[in-house]
């Protein structure tokens, strides 16, 4: 049976059910996903924007360390060899031609890191390897740092 042969009120249910199929492709294709989009691009923003702050602040260290002088190797094992120094009886160091291991016996939290980052900055050195283990509230164990080669 052909549509023209319908009776009018067939043929307005037929284009009200083709309409509202319609209706719904397009809003399935169409709106719901661009909706879903709007909705979410603010977080999406700050997301982005906490990123490209993230990546801005790396893009200025990287360069702050590549505009440092670089250190010889013996002035990095010296300024090592100070840093364990200042930490006292808890920590000692033994140099190994390019290598420099500090051992630590019941150093707190706070002066690990920060003996952690002035022998990555200042030191210039690269952390090999690391073994530590808690012991209560304080760290006992070692790191092997890599001193960096250059002018002696």
């Amino acid at each position: 049976m052909k549509f023209s042969q319908l009776s009018p009120r067939e043929q307005t249910g037929i284009r009200w059910a083709l309409a509202m199929l319609g209706g719904a492709v397009l809003w399935l294709v169409a709106i719901a996903p661009a909706l879903h989009v709007w909705q979410n691009s603010q977080k999406q923003l700050s997301v982005l924007a906490q990123q490209h702050a993230d990546m801005m602040a790396l893009q200025t260290q990287a360069k702050q360390w590549q505009s440092r002088s670089s250190l010889g190797t013996e002035a990095s094992a010296s300024m090592l060899q100070s840093l364990c120094a200042n930490l006292g009886e808890k920590v000692k160091c033994s140099r190994q031609a390019q290598r420099m291991t500090v051992d630590v016996k019941g150093i707190s939290p706070q002066a690990l890191a920060q003996a952690w980052t002035q022998a990555r900055s200042q030191a210039q050195a690269v952390l090999l390897e690391t073994h530590l283990q808690r012991q209560g509230e304080a760290w006992d164990g070692q790191w092997v740092w890599s001193l960096p080669e250059g002018k002696p």
